[in-house]
């Protein structure tokens, strides 16, 4: 009778499957803990709440297994028609998309909503790594580079219209994707300025819908409060700014007590005060509950978790022969890790509010499966190697 064994199933490298299962179990305990503001404000049992994340964790824990099994190779012809199809998506997403927040991010397919810039982000990193690996010894022919450009610039312009910070984040995961595969310094620079650009025709579309058309278009004044209620922190507490801006600025002095709270080793496990009156404790603000009721130590071992991963990304493109393998790991993994800093730099007041949650820990069904679905094929592209590897050895 044939024994069975872990390995053969969960292939790939083992280390980044451990640091997914610790995120999600670790996640299903920090949701648990800081749902009490959605269950009071939901008339939904703590029980229900909590099963469903735990639910959408195991359907992710699926996805990653079933994707990591196939060859990450097959995925370039179609990002390819994915990425033709996505601008229309992003316009169609800012036109009819449900609006959350005060943004239109989400559309609904068969009954099925989703946050369009999480496909975005999987399509245009597919692509610029499958382009740049096509493209490695014709790097110093603009013609052959002014595609790549053109793509980033455009989709985290459009971007920047509904999710600014989504935007921001993408638009570093191209830099250094183009970085490490070995774009000249002056593409590179054209690059910054197509993003740049993307980024000014965004807020001037949003402007101009605004003053001349009296309509909300994107998120431009928006953005604008933000930033300024972050670097004017009397402006927001004498309640000059209204609205979603005003209520995400008292969520972050809400998350900054229970991160002074916490300490060094935090209030223990269940125990956070502050979760009950924060509306988003379990999404945008789960770090600093985590560290409230974890302390220090807690938010470090989980800051040291998403380094881990981006380690095991940097890893891969060592250990890859295939460029496509080696920039698609590593994109996937800034994508991942990014987002996670950006979280973390909001939740201890080192940022203004944006929205973003904590991948694989916060509270989100769709999150999490296109966060499996990345981390699938990170696994893909290693198990990859480790096939070469052990036909060598024969």
């Amino acid at each position: 009778m044939n024994r069975f064994k872990l390995k053969d199933h969960l292939q790939g490298d083992m280390q980044i499957w451990v640091i997914t299962i610790f995120l999600s179990l670790f996640g299903i305990a920090a949701v648990y803990s800081s749902i009490s503001a959605l269950v009071y404000r939901t008339s939904a049992t703590p029980e229900i709440v909590i099963f469903k994340h735990a639910f959408f964790v195991a359907i992710g824990f699926f996805v990653t297994y079933f994707v990591h099994r196939f060859d990450f190779i097959n995925l370039a012809p179609l990002a390819k028609i994915l990425l033709w199809l996505t601008p229309l998506i992003l316009i169609y997403t800012l036109s009819s998309g449900r609006e959350v927040g005060g943004a239109k991010r989400w559309i609904s397919v068969f009954g099925w909503t989703f946050q369009t810039s999480d496909l975005v982000r999987l399509v245009l990193i597919t692509n610029l790594s499958a382009m740049l690996a096509r493209k490695q010894n014709t790097l110093d022919n603009f013609k052959h580079l002014w595609p790549i450009i053109i793509w980033c610039g455009v989709l985290c312009g459009l971007l920047a219209i509904s999710s600014f910070s989504t935007s921001v984040i993408l638009g570093l995961t191209c830099l250094m994707i183009m970085i490490i595969g070995r774009i000249p310094r002056k593409y590179i620079l054209w690059l910054t300025g197509s993003v740049f650009m993307g980024l000014i025709l965004a807020f001037g579309a949003g402007w101009i819908s605004k003053v001349v058309f009296d309509k909300d278009f994107g998120r431009t004044q928006t953005v604008i409060d933000r930033v300024e209620a972050f670097t004017n922190s009397d402006l927001d507490s004498n309640g000059l700014i209204g609205g979603a801006v005003g209520s995400n600025s008292i969520q972050q002095d809400q998350a900054l007590a229970a991160v002074a709270r916490g300490g060094l080793f935090g209030v223990g496990p269940g125990r956070s005060a502050i979760k009950h009156g924060m509306a988003e404790s379990y999404s945008d603000f789960i770090y600093a509950i985590i560290i409230e009721e974890y302390g220090l130590m807690g938010g470090i071992f989980i800051l040291g978790l998403y380094l881990w991963l981006l380690a095991r990304g940097f890893k891969n493109i060592e250990n890859t022969t295939h460029a496509f393998g080696g920039l698609l790991s590593i994109g996937l993994t800034l994508s991942i890790v990014f987002q996670a800093l950006t979280h973390m730099f909001i939740n201890v007041g080192l940022g203004p509010v944006t929205g973003q949650t904590l991948p694989l820990i916060s509270k989100g069904g769709t999150s999490i499966l296109f966060t499996s679905i990345a981390l699938g094929i990170v696994l893909s592209v290693s198990k990859n190697h480790e096939a070469k590897a052990a036909n060598k050895l024969r």
